[in-house]
C-alpha cells in the first residue's frame, strides 16, 4: 500500500501548517450494512457517466447498468436456520458488485465536501475501502475534515470514528499497521493487531503438515518486517508475532523463520485423533445461493425423510438415537458407515 511507504518529507505545504506533524485515521463502522442502495446505485451511475470515455460498456448503456444493478442489489436473498430471508438494508456482503459500490458511494461523500472545500484542497488524504487517513495539524481540524464527509450522507447511517493520536510520539492504528508522522516529516510503520482479534491461529499441537505450521509461522514473520520502516520497528512487530505463536503452543516460534523446507520430513504418528467440529455461524448463513439444497442421490432413499436439520444419510461415522414405534424405547449407536447403511439395518 502506497499508505504505508509514502515519505512526507518534501511535502511542503505540510510543513508550513505545522512543525509537529499530526494525522488523523477514519473508520467507517458497518460500511456495507449501512449503505443506502439505491443512491448507491446513482452515484455509481453518475460515477460512471463522469468517466464514461474511459470504460468499457460492452455495448450497453448506463440505463441497462442501473437496471442490473438495481435486480442484483435490491434482490439479496440470505438463509438462517433453512428459512429464507430478504435483506432490506444495505449492500449484500456476498455479492461481488457490493464492494466497488460501497467504494463509489464513499468517495462521492469525499467528492462533495473535502475536494471542493478550499481549507482541504492542499491537504493529503486518502482512504482503503472503510479506512481512511488525513495529515492535518489538530484533532479539531481532523474533526471538521471527517464531519464534512459524514454530513454528505443523507441517511445518517454511516458511523465515522476519528483516531487521533495524542502526541507525535504516539502510533495510531491504520490496516495491519500502526502509523505515526515524525517531526521529520516522514512516515513510520510497524506491524499491528488489533486488540479485538482472538489470537487464534494455526495450532502447534494441530494435524496439519508441519511443512504447512512452518510456512505459517514464516509468512507471518515476513509480513511482519515488511510492515515496518525501520529495525528497530521490525523487532517490535517480530515480538507480537512470538506472543501470537506463543499463545498457539509455539514455545520458540523464531527458530522456524530460517527453517529451508528441502528434505523436511514429516514426523509419523502412530494414532491421529480427528476431530469433527459442530455447526458453525457459516453452516447457518448462506451467502450466495439460497435456494441450493443438498439433495440425496440414493434412489428411493427411505432413510433422508426420518432426518432432522437438513442431514443427509450420506453422512459417515454418525452417532444416531432412534425410537422404536411399537415400543416407543430408545437406541443410540454410532457406526464407521454411512448413515443410510446402518440405519437400513433397523428398518
Amino acid at each position: 500500500s502506497e499508505v504505508t511507504t509514502k515519505n512526507m518529507s518534501n511535502y511542503d505545504n505540510a510543513q508550513k501548517v505545522t512543525t509537529m506533524f499530526l494525522h488523523g485515521i477514519i473508520v467507517v463502522s458497518s460500511l456495507y450494512t449501512n449503505i443506502n442502495v439505491q443512491r448507491s446505485i446513482d452515484d455509481v451511475i453518475e460515477f460512471a457517466a463522469e468517466n464514461l470515455e474511459t470504460l468499457d460498456l460492452l455495448g450497453l448503456q448506463l440505463v441497462d447498468v442501473h437496471e442490473m444493478l438495481d435486480i442484483v442489489l435490491r434482490n439479496a436473498f440470505f438463509t438462517y436456520h433453512g428459512k429464507l430471508y430478504l435483506q432490506l438494508t444495505g449492500l449484500f456482503m456476498g455479492c461481488k458488485p457490493s464492494p466497488i459500490v460501497a467504494i463509489i458511494r464513499v468517495y462521492m461523500f469525499e467528492k462533495r465536501s473535502i475536494y471542493t472545500d478550499v481549507r482541504f484542497l492542499n491537504k493529503p488524504y486518502g482512504r482503503y475501502i472503510d479506512d481512511g487517513y488525513g495529515l492535518v495539524s489538530s484533532l479539531e481540524e481532523a474533526q471538521v475534515m471527517f464531519d464534512l464527509i459524514a454530513a454528505e450522507d443523507p441517511d445518517r447511517l454511516l458511523q465515522w470514528e476519528v483516531d487521533f493520536p495524542k502526541s507525535n510520539n504516539d502510533f495510531v492504528p491504520f490496516l495491519g499497521t500502526e502509523v505515526r508522522v515524525s517531526n521529520g516529516g516522514s512516515l513510520e510503520y510497524k506491524f499491528y493487531r488489533k486488540p479485538q482479534k482472538k489470537n487464534i491461529t494455526l495450532h502447534f499441537k494441530s494435524h496439519h503438515p508441519l511443512k504447512t505450521k512452518i510456512e505459517v509461522i514464516k509468512n507471518f514473520y515476513r509480513t511482519a518486517e515488511m510492515s515496518s520502516s525501520s529495525p528497530d520497528y521490525v523487532e517490535e512487530s517480530f515480538q507480537v508475532v512470538d506472543h501470537l505463536l506463543r499463545c498457539n503452543g509455539y514455545s520458540n516460534p523464531r527458530q522456524f523463520k530460517s527453517i529451508r523446507m528441502t528434505g523436511l520430513a514429516q514426523p509419523r504418528n502412530t494414532i491421529t485423533v480427528v476431530f469433527i467440529p459442530g455447526k458453525k455461524l457459516r453452516d447457518l448463513l448462506c451467502s450466495s445461493r439460497p435456494y441450493d439444497r443438498a439433495r440425496c442421490t440414493i434412489r428411493n432413499c427411505k432413510i433422508c425423510a426420518h432426518l432432522e436439520n437438513n442431514v443427509m444419510c450420506t453422512v459417515k461415522y454418525p452417532v444416531y438415537l432412534i425410537t422404536c414405534n411399537l415400543c416407543q424405547e430408545t437406541y443410540c449407536g454410532e457406526s464407521s458407515r454411512s448413515l443410510h447403511d446402518r440405519l437400513s439395518e433397523h428398518l
